[in-house]
């Protein structure tokens, strides 16, 4: 039987539908820009049609253990990515002196973790063009111009993001934690001000809050950096009422540290030194050693982030089933007020080195914009549904296989590495239970109303970054020196008039008010 034009045209628009739909079929495949990290909007069939990306990645190693490269989770992230990450992971105590070294050499991964974003180091190689500037990029992805406007602002060197912040929220990053179940076995209320704290350290060191009936525990904690107090800033920002390296006075900017209040701290923590209610050892303590001797319960005050509350507490009810790590809402400053440090809204940044050609750091932004998406986000910080958590109370709690594959920790390294904004971020903990996380949330919601942003945050001063690093560690050795009475306070108050008459100090009080006024 011949073949009828009507039987063509039939036939044709039969094959032009199948055609049709699987096309339609494969795009759905591949399809969402934000799946696979080529750089580009709309649809797209990378994930099919495109060999996995091949990225390096400096950062974080917060948990015990790096994540092997066969680890479930970070395949089921490369797979989503549609990448092969090659991560190199640096221990927490020794991040930031690798990452000096890194910098230094100029051999950099594609994704450079910097965690001070204001780092001497890290200015000078960014305004010197070490550094994509991504500024103008951040428009064409979802999720990081979605970023709250705070945690791209406090990220600028000099009006520009050479990076791509880790998003934090503000609240929560400051603090100090208390055995709420030693005061309340003492009959003590949570301190509001600094004697009321001075008085719990006397009593966890001398009243036994432990009921062993040994003189085995001491008040406070803790460890001090090289260049500042470290896990006691609390104290120094409690006593001056500002935090960071800065305050604002009457409407000038001067060295937080050459204040009455520094010298109202230092008193504080040498008496609490002297009368043996300060671990002994502050000096050269390690982080890791403190919150063991924490967690173990031989402290009772650990200057502290809101969220490892969970961490701490939990460890603590292998030893006494009542434990409770309380995060202290807030303290009050000399003159009374409520006081609280309220956060940047990121923890370092993520630099791309000028050497990786556009088209690539195109596709690391996409890659970071994912990973900063719920789905992402949810993957590295939770693990897979049923597998790695359960839901119970709305809240997601770790099985045993999340501590085999490495997310069981509040503090896991994929949850470090892609995690989106999250408001409450520091009151969850993985397995907190749902009293824990309301009580943290409420804790947050109160600070919004009275915390206290750092006034000197990314402000400049070329001096200070030439001068800085050695000027803060004189400053520091001094204040150790101080508390263990190598050097009386007197001393510290001639220190204080020296330094603040050194030509480059004022140099730098002058810069960091310039920069301030044309903030």
């Amino acid at each position: 039987m011949p073949t009828t034009n009507h039987n063509i045209a039939k036939n044709t628009a039969l094959t032009l539908v199948a055609l049709l739909s699987l096309t339609t079929v494969l795009t759905a495949c591949g399809t969402d820009a934000k799946t696979t990290p080529d750089g580009t909007a709309g649809t797209s069939t990378t994930a099919v049609s495109k060999e996995p990306l091949k990225v390096s990645i400096y950062t974080l190693q917060q948990g015990a253990q790096a994540v092997d490269p066969s680890n479930p989770i970070l395949q089921e992230i490369e797979k989503k990515t549609n990448t092969k990450l090659d991560i190199i992971w640096s221990p927490l105590n020794s991040l930031n002196e690798k990452t000096k070294v890194m910098l230094a050499s100029g051999d950099l991964s594609d994704l450079t973790l910097v965690p001070n974003i204001f780092d001497s180091q890290v200015v000078q190689m960014a305004t010197s063009g070490a550094f994509w500037d991504v500024t103008p990029y951040i428009k064409d992805y979802k999720n990081l111009s979605a970023l709250p406007e705070v945690v791209w602002n406090n990220a600028k060197i000099k009006g520009k993001n050479y990076g791509i912040p880790r998003p934090r929220p503000v609240e929560g990053s400051w603090g100090v934690h208390v055995r709420k179940d030693w005061l309340d076995k003492l009959g003590m209320k949570v301190p509001e001000t600094m004697d009321e704290m001075y008085a719990v350290l006397k009593a966890f060191t001398e009243k036994d809050p432990d009921g062993n009936g040994k003189a085995d525990t001491i008040g406070l904690t803790g460890q001090v950096e090289t260049d500042s107090m470290g896990l006691y800033t609390w104290v120094e920002d409690t006593f001056n009422g500002a935090f960071g390296t800065f305050k604002l006075v009457g409407n000038q900017l001067d060295f937080i540290a050459f204040q009455p209040g520094e010298r109202q701290a230092l008193e504080w923590l040498k008496k609490a030194y002297d009368e043996k209610v300060l671990t002994s050892d502050f000096a050269v303590i390690k982080m890791t050693q403190a919150r063991e001797q924490y967690m173990g319960g031989k402290a009772g005050v650990l200057g502290s982030a809101l969220n490892p509350q969970w961490l701490y507490t939990d460890a603590m009810r292998k030893i006494d089933p009542k434990a409770d790590s309380f995060p202290v809402p807030y303290l009050k400053t000399p003159d009374g007020k409520k006081f609280a440090g309220q956060d940047s809204g990121n923890y370092g940044m993520y630099v791309i080195p000028k050497t990786v050609p556009e088209a690539k750091m195109k596709q690391l932004l996409a890659l970071m914009d994912q990973g900063y998406g719920e789905e992402v986000s949810n993957l590295a910080r939770y693990g897979l549904p049923d597998k790695h958590y359960t839901v119970k109370d709305d809240l997601k709690v770790a099985t045993e296989q999340a501590k085999t594959d490495n997310v069981a920790d509040t503090s896991n390294n994929l949850g470090q590495l892609f995690q989106m904004f999250d408001k409450y971020q520091r009151a969850y903990y993985n397995g907190i239970p749902k009293e824990f996380y309301d009580r943290s949330k409420k804790i947050i919601d109160d600070r919004a109303a009275f915390s206290t942003p750092d006034a000197g945050n990314g402000l400049i001063s070329q001096t200070f970054l030439t001068n800085g690093p050695e000027l803060k560690k004189k400053i520091q050795d001094m204040k150790v020196k101080v508390i263990m009475g190598k050097e009386s306070l007197t001393a510290w108050d001639d220190f204080v008039a020296k330094m603040k008459a050194d030509p480059n100090v004022q140099k730098i009080v002058q810069e960091i008010n310039e920069a301030y006024k044309n903030k």
